[in-house]
């Protein structure tokens, strides 16, 4: 479905926020992207093209960084990145890295040493596997696919040297019920050093921190409670041999993962556990003999190592400290209580997980090396996601996936919402059977990779009531419908009607205007026993949207007279969002709006304070968060407000109060 606005539960003040830094962004190092973020699964996901991952929590919350489930608050990551080791022909021992410690996004900023590409040298694409989506592309690996570049080039960071790579980042996320848990990151390192690099090391570090971002904000300094970062309990797991045996998992030899989970659970709030595990790399690693060929470092906050290569001691001078590039190759397994550290306390932890030595990498050869980002509600869940993201791995990026999801268009009447969307054909307009990748067939002509058969078998139809999904949403929505094909399989209760124009259609009844509903259509497939295929089923966020019910647009054949409510507006409204700050979470709702209409909203001397531009078919209501056009907080007061029927001219007028 590519990248929902989010901001639909968030606030548009936010956006303006984000856009101001990504301006600033742009015209200090080219043309960077920190807008996208993964959403098609129940991991969110900040991707960037400068070489990090997450947002750092930066701005007012308007994305996730590492939120799961997407929509729930729930965070786990403040920052990640790569880090590349090599020796170069000159002898020097080098380290790029795309993050490392550091307390902001802006501190991080001054460290990271990886630039963006221009979109003329490697333009960002986000695709779709999902044959009926807008950015479908046949080259696209999962629901989501994400692909974009940057190099190790950046020279305005103190005591950097570059070492001369070119890296392809590729994020994959997927829909699927079975496989919405992680986001695989696929690294591909180029060498554009010119000259041959030697004993390559590539690891991704992250500093990782859970908690519930509704209770205690981490994009406010000022909140009135803290973001914790030194309550968290970091751990890894690896296979026997190379990892102490209470840090080995039964049943997977070939993990090598780091994770991180909140000690108290934040009360309740933040229990589960968020992971980054390392799927594999080509070519393999060639450590020297008894010497592991993954490193999982932990190490307090503000530990990171001040230099690449071995350096001297500040303190002691007669010292020397190993460097980042030792850091990668040690074959250190950092769990349990050593002589150094206890690793089995709360705190601000950071890690690596670095892989190598690669022996050599010759000019423009590449080095592929791919980890996976992985969320569970519990340590086995989390174990569980990241031997699904194993496999798709080990099996080339292949998920067996059903029939998709159907492309929703919403419309509204008072206390209903109305759903539509075209069911998919296996014919064209001249009778000719549609070739099987059409995105005309889908979904309920889909045809499965795995039968070359049609699959397609029913709807579900999910209803909740929030704008904040507080876990699986297929576990805490309503299921509101189910249909079924009649074809003596499954409950035969048939499809939603289709209507004149071909599309079909269901109504959801007896809902409040005003208040928000996420609803989402997923499609599922028939069992087929003869193939050893189970049901295969859609993403609840393939195509779930946030909508608000209310009236339908006034008109010739629906007059109505403009209103706004609460009216009068008093702080704490039923109405407002439950997300963010207080101040940006208000919302009053102007009803009986025409399709076309612009509202206007004065103070009693005349001074215009909003002006709202309504363009919707569907909806005959528009909501205001009480700022002014200039984003500043309205005060108490008596206000009135001017609408106009743009198509007929014709101007009502009304009075709102706000009291606070």
């Amino acid at each position: 479905m590519g990248l929902k606005d989010r901001l639909l539960q968030k606030n548009i003040v936010t956006l303006i926020v984000f856009l101001t830094v990504l301006t600033c962004l742009s015209s200090a190092y080219g043309l960077p992207r920190t807008d996208i973020y993964t959403d098609v699964g129940l991991l969110g996901v900040t991707i960037t093209n400068l070489g990090y991952v997450g947002n750092g929590f930066d701005g007012n919350g308007s994305q996730p960084s590492g939120e799961y489930p997407i929509f729930s608050n729930v965070e786990h990551l403040f920052l990640g990145g790569i880090w590349i080791g090599a020796e170069t022909a000159g002898g020097e021992r080098l380290v790029s890295t795309g993050a490392q410690d550091a307390s902001t996004l802006s501190a991080g900023e001054e460290t990271r040493e990886f630039n963006d590409l221009t979109e003329a040298e490697f333009p960002v694409q986000i695709w779709s596997n999902r044959q009926n989506e807008d950015n479908f592309n046949s080259r696209a690996l999962a629901t989501q696919h994400i692909e974009l570049a940057f190099d190790d080039f950046r020279n305005d960071v103190t005591s950097h040297t570059p070492i001369g790579v070119q890296v392809v980042l590729r994020a994959l996320a997927w829909s699927d019920p079975f496989a919405d848990d992680f986001v695989i990151l696929d690294y591909s390192i180029i060498n554009v050093s010119g000259t041959e690099l030697s004993n390559v090391y590539v690891g991704y570090w992250n500093d990782t921190t859970v908690g519930n971002t509704d209770q205690t904000n981490p994009y406010d300094s000022q909140a009135a409670v803290g973001w914790n970062y030194y309550d968290d309990m970091n751990g890894g797991w690896g296979p026997p041999g190379w990892a102490p045996e209470d840090a080995t998992v039964e049943g997977d030899d070939k993990i090598w993962m780091m994770w991180e989970r909140d000690d108290d659970g934040d009360d309740g709030l933040a229990t589960s556990w968020f992971g980054t595990r390392l799927l594999g790399s080509a070519p393999v690693p060639e450590p020297p003999v008894g010497v592991a060929p993954v490193s999982y470092n932990a190490w307090a906050f503000r530990h990171v190592p001040a230099q690449d290569d071995w350096y001297v001691n500040p303190d002691e001078p007669t010292e020397e400290l190993p460097g980042k590039y030792q850091l990668m190759g040690n074959g250190a397994f950092t769990v349990g209580e050593t002589q150094a550290l206890d690793y089995t306390i709360a705190s601000d932890w950071v890690g690596l997980l670095s892989t190598g030595p690669f022996p050599s990498l010759a000019p423009n050869d590449t080095l592929h090396v791919t980890f996976a980002l992985v969320a569970g509600v519990d340590s086995l869940a989390l174990q569980a996601n990241s031997k699904v993201a194993q496999k798709a791995y080990d099996e080339g990026f292949t998920i067996v996936a059903g029939p998709p999801s159907p492309r929703l268009e919403f419309s509204f009447e008072d206390n209903s919402v109305i759903m539509t969307w075209t069911p998919g054909d296996s014919l064209d307009s001249e009778g000719n059977p549609l070739q099987t990748d059409s995105p005309l067939r889908s979904p309920e002509h889909h045809i499965s990779e795995t039968t070359a058969r049609e699959d397609f078998q029913g709807y579900r139809v999910y209803r909740f009531q929030g704008d904040i999904i507080a876990g699986i949403p297929e576990e805490v929505a309503t299921l509101v419908a189910e249909f079924d094909i009649i074809d003596g399989i499954g409950f035969d209760t048939g499809l939603p009607p289709l209507m004149a124009n071909g599309k079909r259609r269901f109504v959801d009844t007896d809902l409040l205007d005003g208040f928000p509903y996420w609803y989402s259509v997923i499609s599922f497939s028939a069992v087929d026993p003869s193939e050893g295929l189970d049901e295969l089923r859609s993403g609840f966020h393939e195509n779930g949207e946030l909508v608000y019910p209310g009236p339908a647009p006034s008109g010739a054949d629906n007059p109505g007279t403009v209103g706004v409510y609460p009216n009068p507006y008093r702080t704490g409204s039923l109405f407002d969002s439950r997300v963010g700050e207080q101040e940006l979470g208000r919302k009053v709702w102007f009803t009986g709006l025409a399709a076309r209409s612009r509202v206007q909203v004065f103070t009693l001397v005349g001074e215009l304070v909003k002006t709202i531009e309504h363009d919707d078919p569907g909806s005959g209501q528009h909501s205001w968060n009480l700022l002014s056009d200039f984003d500043r907080v309205i005060a108490t007061g008596l206000y009135i407000y001017v609408v106009e029927d743009l198509a007929t001219g014709e101007i009502q007028r009304g009075k709102l109060v706000i009291i606070k």
